[in-house]
């Protein structure tokens, strides 16, 4: 189980016992004097002071209100949905306290997950959690692990979590903590008093003064006990209104026709016997009339919504959040679930922060660390992140960054929360090819519609342009001069970025269909009819004039190298070109659709669906390169062997991977040379030419 919570911390093989000796500092002498006057509820005296909300109350409202319940519990979920961990530069550090807290799990028999989440759940239902701490017995700690009392004598053997709403606190006229005292809640008993030192207080939004936090619900109690008194009084007005009133009239307002008791008698016993579905049938003298409210009872609906949405706000909950999503479009309901998220990150920060103070700098101050006087020595109780939208956002921003030369490679890797040492051999494109330029990956983001070359550049009028003069011309580069005498690279001739582009708005708008889909609960196999299969349609049509293009650029160029200008092309050529080039789309389209299927079962679809789509855009631009290579060097080739040629050879670029280095330099032009052309592999650039003297 710890193994799974650790994810993303590094493996340690340091032992425990190897820690330091045992902190020497006293932390009764550190402590400051505090000043001021404190606030106790009630006014003034002394002893025990109980918290002037209510928690008893709070906890009925939370075991009786369904609204109460869910707002609570989706707060206190939400903390640890997406794990935690301990994260700190000493290593060292970091494995001890993990093997305290295993100790502690063992010793108490409970695991670490529930315990966090217990404290979790008293202080988000009742603004106070309260643990207490129990002392390890003199040598029961085992061999190797150093532990020496830093607040008590002992050293902590376990922490237990004591009902919130029976802690009382005793505090002298300053503010400073004198003691706790549990008490048993029945009025019997002088209840368990506990030292300030044995106790850990998690109190949210304690006032300055106070002694206790105020429950985030406490505001919203009586627009709950409103609401609640309203639906009574609609429920009240229902019954009265759902059965009709029938008014029998006997006799008529003249002199003689005159009911008669006897008469009245005989009716209401015929009324009595009638069955449910009968009838009555009177003479002229009798007549029957139906009492209702003929429309003019009050329509409690709008109060309903009204009160309704206040005891939502009070409750830092949305409509679609609580199940009420009738009239919530996708942005609103994304809104109102940030709002949710930025609730829960506070109750994280308010947690984090009293964990790291009170229980890991105890524990490392027990094992002879320093976290106060030793930065190094710091650990720090991290929660991952709950909005994977807002992670990726942020993390594409920082990369950006980078790309655009705002930051450096240490400063992106420190803000994506990573080490700045890092072996970069196990970077991406050191391990499976040659890495991307920096001036094509900064290009990535610009719009490359229209090519800078396609009508030519200066850099500002009148002025020449100089920097071609300083240009290497070497064919190693996979650089031509245009008709305007401008050097561009063969990705650039073949405008890989203009059809990645395409793609990738495709790829965008797909991503957002899906998530609007998933939203309005649709089955998956709308889904992927209506969307990611309409993408893999779209793009197979960008795909065969791109490769077309690509491949006939390739056989004009093979046929100005020989200068050969009368081989033709059958529209079976181009048909091959074309049609293995739509595999590696097909693949992508599967791998993204599987992922949007997985997707469907997690609990928040649309952020994986989000993430599934975004993990994979990268690729869009590497399979586009690879094809247009493929389809223009088996232009070029194919040139040559119209040209009866026997042999094609390879070009590399500069500094060229080893993969590359080791292929085949030149390709006899005979059964299965197709196979052999380059790209090798992802992002290479090597290219089909008909004399070995433009090789390197």
């Amino acid at each position: 189980m710890l193994d799974r919570i650790r994810k993303g911390v590094r493996l340690r093989t340091n032992n425990v016992s190897e820690a330091p000796a045992a902190a020497k500092r006293d932390p009764k002498k550190v402590q400051v004097k505090r000043l001021g006057q404190a606030l106790r509820s009630g006014g003034g005296g002394q002893g025990f002071e109980e918290s002037p909300v209510d928690l008893a109350e709070i906890g009925r409202a939370y075991y009786t209100d369904s609204y109460i319940r869910r707002a609570v519990d989706k707060h206190s979920a939400l903390m640890f949905k997406n794990g935690w961990e301990l994260s700190g530069k000493n290593d060292q550090a970091v494995e001890y306290v993990w093997t305290r807290l295993k100790l502690m799990s063992e010793g108490t028999g409970q695991s670490i997950d529930a315990f966090l989440q217990e404290i979790a759940d008293n202080l988000v239902l009742y603004g106070n959690s309260y643990i207490v701490k129990a002392r390890a017995k003199t040598g029961s700690m085992p061999a190797g692990v150093t532990a020496v009392g830093y607040t008590g004598k002992q050293p902590i053997a376990g922490y237990f979590v004591l009902p919130a709403h029976l802690v009382t606190i005793n505090r002298d006229e300053t503010g400073k903590i004198l003691g706790y005292q549990q008490t048993t809640g029945t009025g019997g008993g002088e209840g368990i008093e506990f030292k300030p030192e044995d106790i850990v207080h998690y109190p949210y939004r304690r006032p300055s003064g106070r002694a206790y936090g105020v429950p985030f619900i406490f505001n919203a109690l009586d627009d709950v006990k409103l609401l609640r008194q309203i639906e009574e009084n609609v429920a009240r007005l229902i019954y009265r209104n759902l059965f009709p009133l029938y008014l029998y009239k006997v006799g008529i307002d003249k002199p003689g026709f005159e009911a008669t008791d006897e008469e009245i008698e005989n009716l209401r016993e015929e009324i009595r016997n009638i069955p449910v579905d009968g009838a009555l049938v009177v003479p002229e003298r009798h007549s029957i009339e139906v009492v209702g409210s003929q429309g003019q009872a009050i329509d409690a609906n709008g109060y309903l919504r009204y009160f309704r949405q206040r005891v939502f706000s009070g409750l830092g909950v949305s409509d679609t959040i609580m199940g009420v999503s009738d009239t919530a479009n996708r942005s609103t309901s994304d809104n109102q679930s940030a709002d949710l998220n930025d609730s829960v990150k506070d109750f994280q920060k308010v947690f984090a922060d009293i964990t790291k103070f009170f229980i890991i700098n105890e524990l490392l101050f027990e094992g002879g660390f320093d976290p106060v006087l030793n930065p190094d020595d710091e650990v720090e109780f991290l929660f991952h992140e709950i909005e994977f939208d807002a992670k990726i956002k942020r993390e594409n921003h920082v990369i950006q960054m980078f790309m655009q030369n705002s930051i450096t490679f240490e400063e992106m890797r420190q803000l994506l929360g990573h080490d700045t040492t890092v072996d970069e051999s196990r970077l991406f494109a050191n391990m499976f090819g040659s890495a991307v330029s920096t001036e094509g990956a900064a290009a990535q983001g610009n719009n490359q519609d229209q090519p800078e070359n396609q009508h030519g550049k200066q850099q500002s009028p009148g002025k020449p342009d100089r920097s071609k003069e300083n240009r290497s011309h070497s064919v190693s580069e996979n650089t031509q001069l245009t008709q305007g005498g401008q050097v561009v690279t063969l990705q650039e001739a073949l405008q890989v970025g203009a059809f990645a582009n395409k793609v990738e708005r495709y790829w965008s708008d797909t991503m957002e269909d899906v998530q609007a889909r998933i939203q309005k609960q649709e089955g998956m196999d709308n889904v992927i009819s209506f969307t990611t299969g309409l993408t893999g349609r779209l793009i197979k049509e960008q795909i065969h004039p791109f490769v077309e293009k690509a491949f006939l650029y390739g056989f004009q160029e093979g046929l100005n190298q020989l200068g050969n200008h009368f081989a033709k092309l059958s529209p079976g050529d181009v048909q091959i070109a074309v049609g293995r080039h739509s595999r590696s789309f097909e693949k992508l389209m599967a791998d993204v659709t599987s992922s949007v299927s997985s997707a469907y079962e997690k609990d928040s679809p649309t952020a994986h669906v989000s993430h599934a789509f975004t993990a994979s855009r990268f690729r869009i631009g590497f399979i586009a390169k690879r094809i247009s290579f493929e389809a223009y060097n088996y232009g070029v080739a194919l040139a040559a062997e119209k040209s009866k040629k026997e042999t094609v050879f390879i070009r590399h670029k500069e500094n060229c991977c080893k993969t590359c280095l080791t292929a085949p330099g030149e390709i006899p032009l005979r059964e299965g040379w197709r196979e052999q052309l380059p790209p090798h592999h992802t992002n290479c650039e090597c290219t089909v030419v008909l004399t070995n003297k433009e090789v390197i």
